[in-house]
């Protein structure tokens, strides 16, 4: 897909209020590709049509997570360009889901 995205999973996605059941997360490539861009021409459109998607970004980069007992912390991390060496590393967005409670809050 060469984008990110942190999505909540609906009980069903026709109905935005449904329950929330689960969370998903999807990563970029790191250097496949162009440079990315934090947003695309499809992006606004995508996230109006779509309110499960609660992050959506095109930049190269990973997706750090840690694991607790009691959370999972998600940190998406971004480079500004992967066509030349020493791009500094950034973190663009940053979720929370709790134990027991399904659903990304963005920290």
């Amino acid at each position: 897909m060469h984008r990110h995205y942190a999505n909540d999973l609906k009980a069903n996605f026709d109905d935005p209020a449904s329950a929330t059941v689960g969370v998903e997360l999807v990563t970029s490539s790191i250097t496949s590709g162009a440079d990315g861009s934090d947003r695309t021409r499809a992006t606004d459109g995508q996230l109006v049509e779509n309110p499960h998607i609660r992050f959506a970004n095109s930049q190269r980069g990973y997706v750090s997570t840690r694991f607790t007992a009691d959370q999972m912390r998600a940190d998406f991390k971004v480079l500004p360009y992967v066509k030349q060496p020493g791009a500094p590393v950034s973190t663009r967005a940053s979720f929370v889901v709790e134990e027991g409670r399904p659903g990304l809050n963005p920290v």
